[in-house]
């Protein structure tokens, strides 16, 4: 659902399936952020040299950071779904409530601006 709000598309999603690296669909900076949340999802991030190397190449120490994060928070949420077998929705059901709720990336992004005190950039 998240994904779906921030616009990505199917095609998007089937390459994530398979091979990212070699897709078109994502930009450099997209593949540094993609090794990077593999690797730590792998916990190979310490070793990985590659994968490093590139994040630090398009992101500042901020960035990483808040990266970092977010891939811990998911996988946090995994394995914690993992080890109680926690039942998850179908797809189906996902699809039907972002329609209902109505998430969009500039909403995300204005909430993002309330919790760090920073104005939201205009634009669409």
């Amino acid at each position: 659902m998240l994904g779906r709000a921030l616009g990505l598309t199917d095609a998007e999603f089937a390459a994530l399936e398979g091979d990212w690296r070699a897709s078109s669909l994502f930009d450099a900076r997209a593949k540094a952020v993609l090794g990077w949340a593999e690797a730590m999802t792998l916990n190979t991030a310490r070793g990985d040299d590659g994968a490093w190397s590139e994040l630090r190449r398009h992101f500042g120490d901020a960035e990483i950071v808040e990266l970092s994060m977010a891939t811990a928070l998911f996988n946090m949420i995994n394995r914690l779904n993992d080890s109680f077998r926690t039942e998850l929705e179908p797809e189906e059901y996902n699809r039907r409530q972002h329609k209902a709720v109505g998430v969009t990336a500039r909403a995300l992004v204005a909430y993002a601006c309330r919790i760090c005190g920073t104005p939201a950039p205009a634009g669409p």
